[in-house]
């Protein structure tokens, strides 16, 4: 009997894995090629580390995968929850993997004014943004 609610779980898991890939890859359809120019110039530029707008939108096409054999077409004002599913803790792994790469303090994220407002891509670049840089030797990295 438990073997039965088992398969019927799986089975239940599977379908909902199956519908969510159709619904992103619909998404991704849509907008075409991924283009890092209009993602990039949905931020202000000349206030936000460009690196970090880079790095931001390389770490959540790794996350995301492939979809109509390209990578997913990121835009700024995607949100976290309602357009890519994603785990809290995938967001995490995204944070820290762009905070080790470019050398940007995660001690104290409390005093950031978008701590605990991360919903979007833009959120997420701000926030990083707003944190301060890591200092080797009195050198900012």
């Amino acid at each position: 009997m438990v073997i039965f609610y088992i398969t019927g779980v799986l089975i239940l898991v599977a379908i909902y894995i199956f519908i969510d890939h159709c619904r992103m890859k619909k998404i991704s359809h849509e907008r075409g090629e991924p283009n890092i120019c209009e993602y990039a110039r949905s931020f202000d530029f000349r206030n936000v580390d460009t690196k970090i707008i880079r790095e931001v939108w390389n770490e959540i096409q790794l996350s995301l995968g492939n979809y109509n054999g390209r990578p997913f077409p990121v835009k700024a004002d995607d949100t976290f929850d309602s357009i890519y599913k994603m785990d809290p803790d995938d967001l995490d792994d995204i944070y820290w993997s762009v905070a080790d790469r470019l050398g940007i303090d995660t001690e104290n994220p409390e005093g950031n004014p978008y701590f605990n407002q991360i919903r979007s891509v833009r959120d997420l670049v701000m926030f990083l943004n707003h944190q301060p840089r890591i200092k080797k030797n009195n050198k900012v990295l």
